[in-house]
């Protein structure tokens, strides 16, 4: 993630990273959440236009854990005595954490169904007019 994007590291790092989603992910329609800075995990792309906008726009650089992509999160334990740092930035993937994955999937796969159900009437209601 880190290695220059015009690098046939990266390029070998974009390719494993597909071939991990398509095996852990789960699909909606042959699309999975693109992790690049654009899409940010919000918008379901092909698994060919996800390689695209990872060599284009680049993966998002806090997005280690790929919790969206079938990875589970590890969760350290941290002892009470020891002092953490916490960034608020990150607050929304302990957020998530705490919801559980599948749950989180769940809901933004009805999202995306409600988004894209609401579009197809729009659509139908802009040809009867």
């Amino acid at each position: 993630m880190k290695a220059s994007c015009i690098s046939d590291e990266y390029e070998n790092g974009v390719q494993q990273f597909l071939q991990f989603t398509e095996c852990n992910a789960t699909s909606l329609g042959g699309k999975f959440f693109c992790p690049c800075i654009k899409c940010g995990n919000g918008r379901r792309q092909s698994i060919n236009d996800i390689r695209s906008h990872l060599i284009c726009d680049v993966i998002i650089p806090s997005y280690t854990k790929w919790i969206w992509h079938g990875e589970f999160p590890n969760m350290p334990t941290v002892p009470q005595t020891e002092s953490v740092h916490e960034d608020i930035g990150y607050r929304i993937e302990d957020m998530i954490r705490d919801l559980g994955q599948d749950s989180f999937q769940q809901a933004h796969a009805l999202l995306y169904e409600k988004i894209q159900n609401d579009s197809n009437q729009n659509s139908h209601l802009d040809n009867l007019v």
